[in-house]
């Protein structure tokens, strides 16, 4: 191999590793800004599960750049920071264009985004000078995220469980995350849920997983009648956000 095709290869490689290093950071930051005041690991993980967040930046963010950078060598090999960042900008501009159709939302929306183009653009040209952190942050940016958005990150302390043939009631000093319940309904029944929050602090909610609305049946607060399907699961998910008291569930079958 010629030493030319050698150093070649090497400035592609370099080349693709700035913009995914540029890509982590700006992933980062989405999801410090997400989570805000609410810092939990269950947080980070819920903001790196967002689908929407690595087709933006792992997608459009990195494609757009590759093409951007590639038009301005082709055409305009002399381009100057200040051409560059205007590239850059319109970049973040142009999907709220497509996408919204409130010239309001538009300018908000393009101008957020045109300042997020434009900290990748930072990014970017900060790791292109430096390529071992480059690579490090390429590689180890999008590790770690993985991980968060695969883990379990719930945390629970004094978690108190009583089960009964027609009820179920947990109790907790602390709940922050997620945690599945299974319901012990036959396959094909339908039964009446009842279900109350008794809560000191924090957020909280619930959902059900594998089951089937009555079709028909008006919903009640705090209430939902339901047919488990002939796969015989049923499962209610509680969710808790820094949060401290009771849930109590009852059945009835019909």
């Amino acid at each position: 191999m010629k030493d030319g095709e050698g150093m070649g290869r090497k400035h592609v490689w370099s080349f693709i590793l700035s913009k995914l290093a540029a890509a982590g950071t700006l992933f980062t930051v989405f999801v410090i800004i997400i989570i805000k005041n609410k810092a939990g690991l269950y947080q980070v993980s819920e903001a790196a599960r967002l689908p929407y967040l690595w087709w933006l930046v792992y997608g459009y963010a990195v494609i757009y750049s590759i093409l951007a950078e590639l038009i301005l060598f082709k055409f305009f090999p002399k381009a100057k920071v200040g051409i560059r960042m205007v590239v850059y900008g319109a970049g973040g501009f142009a999907p709220f264009v497509v996408l919204i159709f409130d010239p309001v939302y538009i300018a908000i929306s393009g101008l957020i985004g045109s300042v997020c183009a434009l900290f990748f653009y930072a990014a970017d040209s900060l790791y292109g000078r430096t390529k071992i952190m480059s690579a490090v942050a390429a590689l180890c940016i999008p590790a770690v995220l993985l991980v968060f958005a695969w883990g379990d990150f719930t945390e629970t302390r004094q978690w108190r469980e009583v089960w009964t043939d027609s009820s179920y009631e947990v109790s907790f000093a602390y709940f922050n995350g997620e945690k599945a319940v299974p319901i012990p309904i036959k396959k094909g029944e339908t039964a009446l849920l009842t279900y109350s929050w008794t809560m000191k602090n924090g957020g909280y909610g619930v959902r059900f997983t594998d089951v089937l609305q009555v079709p028909g049946d008006r919903p009640e607060k705090n209430k939902i009648r339901i047919r488990v399907p002939e796969s015989g699961v049923a499962t209610l998910v509680l969710t808790g956000d820094h949060a401290e008291g009771t849930f109590r569930m009852e059945w009835n079958a019909e």
